[in-house]
């Protein structure tokens, strides 16, 4: 008898470039443990909008091109991009902040009294979607990340966000018509009135969406008990994105899962974790996604970023939630997880 067919998977699987440190050698050295553990790289521009050079046509500053080249020479030959540029500001429940000399940039007038109501808005946004899908040549793209939050956070900003979207999705499509443009969708526990109403704003924008984006970290965001066992996760807690999806291509935009106890007292989080539970959930995560025919995996940060944290970021409590998902911690020693997101990657794309 032949032997039975080698395992796949249908999912690309990578990382952002995020750094553990504030240094040159953290940057390199980030880059080329993506490198070496995916097959695509996720670029998702999270520092505001150069919203009045864009809407002119005019040069950015020269802070905003010089990230933006260094971005791009991290792309090496044969890894996918997906690339998303946050039209969101960075708590998602406005526009995004002005990139200028520094980023997330308060927005300057008269940007600070325009909404996505506003056809100034979607047309700046457009043209730089534009001009960095020409630098990155994406595999995909996302135009609203975490979509959801502004759903939940402000429905009459979202409102004036149906319209944008309308256009921005056409604007791309009509230079791009192969390109697969996407949003994400920052997921809830199943059945919860956050998730009902996220539903029915998607509802709004499903036209604007080829492929459905989901980000996700179950172990806070989720309301049952002992949340950082993985086994506890309820049995919908992935495949709840094709009730949403209705037919459309899915992926994972952003997970993780913290290898480390996670106590954020001024939030009240105390959620007790562990390697092992770590590489539990990435074998669920991989095995899951697979069932769901997912188009990519983007697991967020490759190296547990403790010296970030301490460093510039000055212990922010928010971004402790991510601090320890890395498949390699503060010491760059690989955790366990890494050998099972490993034999996924070792297997070929059907």
């Amino acid at each position: 008898m032949p032997p039975p067919p080698a395992p796949t998977r249908s999912f690309y699987m990578g990382f952002t470039p995020w750094p553990y440190d504030a240094t040159q050698v953290a940057v390199d050295d980030v880059n080329q443990r993506i490198q070496d553990n995916g097959d695509i790289v996720d670029h998702h521009v999270m520092v505001g909008v150069p919203w009045e050079e864009a809407l002119q046509g005019l040069p950015y500053h020269p802070n905003v091109d010089a990230d933006l080249t260094a971005r791009v020479q991290m792309v090496q030959p044969g890894k996918e991009v997906f690339l998303a540029i946050d039209s969101l500001s960075s708590v998602r429940d406005a526009m995004a902040e002005n990139w200028g000399e520094n980023v997330n940039e308060p927005l300057p007038p008269p940007w600070d009294t325009r909404s996505f109501a506003d056809a100034e808005v979607a047309t700046a946004y457009l043209n730089f979607a534009l001009d960095l899908i020409a630098r990155f040549d994406p595999a995909y793209f996302n135009y609203a990340t975490e979509i959801s939050e502004l759903m939940l956070n402000d429905p009459a900003a979202f409102d004036d966000y149906v319209t944008f979207a309308e256009t921005v999705y056409n604007g791309i499509k009509a230079q791009h018509p192969n390109l697969p443009v996407m949003v994400s969708i920052a997921f809830k526990s199943p059945g919860s009135a956050e998730m009902a109403t996220i539903a029915a704003g998607f509802e709004r924008i499903r036209d604007y969406v080829d492929i459905v984006g989901v980000s996700t970290y179950p172990y806070v965001f989720f309301d049952h008990a002992d949340k950082g066992n993985p086994d506890n996760l309820p049995s919908n807690w992935l495949d709840q994105v094709t009730t949403l999806a209705q037919g459309k291509p899915v992926a994972i935009t952003e997970t993780g899962w913290a290898a480390e106890d996670l106590v954020i007292p001024s939030f009240g989080v105390d959620v007790p974790s562990s390697e092992a539970f770590q590489q539990a959930y990435a074998s669920r995560l991989l095995s899951e996604a697979d069932a769901l025919n997912a188009e990519f995996v983007i697991w967020w940060t490759i190296v547990d970023f403790d010296a970030l944290w301490n460093g510039i970021l000055l212990q922010d409590p928010v971004a402790s939630i991510w601090r320890d998902i890395g498949l390699y911690d503060e010491g760059l020693q690989a955790r366990p997880a890494l050998s099972e997101w490993q034999s996924w990657l070792a297997r070929s794309r059907d």
